[in-house]
């Protein structure tokens, strides 16, 4: 009896230890951010140095130095969270806190209206010193993002796409794009609000990208033409790089473009809410 005790205790005991486990790899990044947000435990994952380059890298990027006081430190600490929840690779060159910080806030800045959601597909972040050959591919590529949460990306790109924030050529945005669908895991019969905002999405921008595949790229690149997966990479490129003329040409996808990340690129003076509150 007491031995039958004992294993009933264990069996338990292991539940427990699983389930317990299940709901912290499920909830992870928003425990993670609870932990950093609300209670500033910023120094338990990362140290006092390399918080103070993070800021500072952080203060060159346009979409974060438009934010208010209180919005910073919410983009801020959404980076720490992505950052210590990924990893980064570095093939062929150091990882800075720079490189990381860069990488961090594409992310952030595609999620950053939307509470609770984290760009959990992607697992490990391989930084390369230049464009390098994809066997999948079958060319070099600035970027790549799988299936199998794996990111590839150019640092050279990723720097450049920062350092000419309007021209709608963002690689980091680009590949976050792709990720942050991966994530959703959307389908047909998705109830997903996002799924739904994207399914819009996808149905009003189908005119436009037979126009792109027609060769009209006076606003939308060419590469957007290579299929409806590139075509909304290229589309989120433009909604955060050049929305003014985005909403004067394509009004009706901008509009679903806000409501699938929950917020207006035109409304920087409002932390880029959705809505003025």
């Amino acid at each position: 009896m007491h031995y039958d005790s004992i294993t009933a205790l264990g069996i338990i005991g292991l539940l427990i230890f699983l389930f317990l486990y299940i709901v912290f790899s499920v909830l992870r990044d928003a425990i993670y951010f609870f932990l950093i947000h609300y209670f500033g435990l910023v120094n338990l994952f990362i140290l006092k140095e390399e918080q103070q380059n993070i800021l500072n890298e952080l203060n060159k990027i346009n979409y974060y130095k438009n934010l208010s006081v209180v919005g910073k430190n919410y983009f801020y600490h959404r980076v720490i969270v992505f950052m210590i929840n990924k990893h980064f690779f570095g093939d062929g060159i150091k990882l800075s806190d720079e490189v990381k910080t860069y990488i961090s806030a594409s992310a952030v800045q595609l999620t950053f209206h939307i509470r609770g959601f984290y760009i959990e597909h992607i697992q490990l972040i391989r930084v390369f010193p230049q464009a390098v050959w994809s066997q999948m591919a079958q060319h070099d590529v600035k970027g790549l993002t799988t299936g199998g949460g794996v990111m590839w990306l150019s640092w050279p790109d990723i720097k450049k796409g920062f350092d000419f924030p309007d021209d709608g050529i963002n690689l980091g945005i680009h590949e976050m794009a792709h990720a942050f669908k991966f994530t959703l895991r959307c389908d047909h019969s998705s109830s997903n609000r996002i799924c739904s905002s994207i399914r819009n999405w996808s149905n009003a921008a189908k005119s436009s990208f037979l126009k792109l595949q027609e060769g009209d790229t006076s606003f939308f690149r060419s590469y957007g033409a290579t299929n409806m997966e590139e075509y909304w990479a290229v589309n989120v490129e433009c909604f955060f790089e050049k929305p003014e003329e985005f909403v004067q040409l394509y009004p009706e996808i901008y509009i679903l473009l806000c409501k699938v990340f929950n917020q207006n690129p035109l409304n920087a003076s409002n932390d880029y809410q959705l809505r003025n509150k």
